[in-house]
């Protein structure tokens, strides 16, 4: 089996449930095809490098699954006939898993850590917002926060997963190039 990894980028507005009902019906289009939804990554919302569909900012996803390469012309022909899908893009992380169960067990670390994270961000984000309505409850001029949604901290945590995945597959071609010897055989 193969991993693949599908980015795409979601319109702004679409609310967190209607992000979570389209992750859904995703891996639902993933599983019928014979494919194992492993993790999904929510970077949040960004700035877009251009205007697409009139749309300065999206939400990026991404989901990682382990397939043959059947299901990706499904995934992307879902991806195609959503209307709030804005741009998306497939790419192969790994062409050959052999132990899927480890793969699967380290995704299920993966959610559990990206959960627990963004339940931390929630709990800070509500009491910034508390001391601000305290603030301004004193009679403070109180500045509000912008509303770019640049939170770096997804994707740190996305670029450091992917330089691990990086990492790993060097030292299994290392490896591999050593089990070959100096004639390549």
């Amino acid at each position: 089996m193969r991993e693949f990894d599908t980015t795409f980028i979601v319109q702004p507005e679409i609310s967190e449930e209607g992000r979570e009902a389209l992750v859904l019906r995703l891996r639902g289009v993933l599983e019928r095809a014979g494919a194992r939804p492993l993790e999904v990554d929510d970077m949040g919302k960004k700035k877009l490098a251009y205007e697409i569909k009139k749309f300065q900012k999206g939400h990026y996803l991404s989901l990682f699954y382990l397939d043959t390469g059947k299901a990706v012309a499904e995934l992307e022909r879902a991806l195609r006939l959503d209307e709030s899908i804005l741009r998306f893009l497939t790419v192969r992380q790994k062409e050959d898993v052999e132990d899927v169960e480890a793969r699967q067990a380290r995704s299920v670390d993966l959610e559990k850590t990206r959960k627990e994270r963004a339940a931390e961000r929630a709990v800070r984000e509500a009491e910034e917002r508390a001391a601000r309505e305290a603030a301004r409850a004193a009679g403070e001029n109180v500045e509000e926060p912008s509303d770019d949604d640049d939170d770096d901290e997804p994707v740190f945590d996305r670029d450091r997963d992917r330089d691990d995945r990086d990492r790993d597959r060097r030292r299994r071609d290392d490896d591999d190039d050593d089990d070959r010897g100096p004639s390549g055989d």
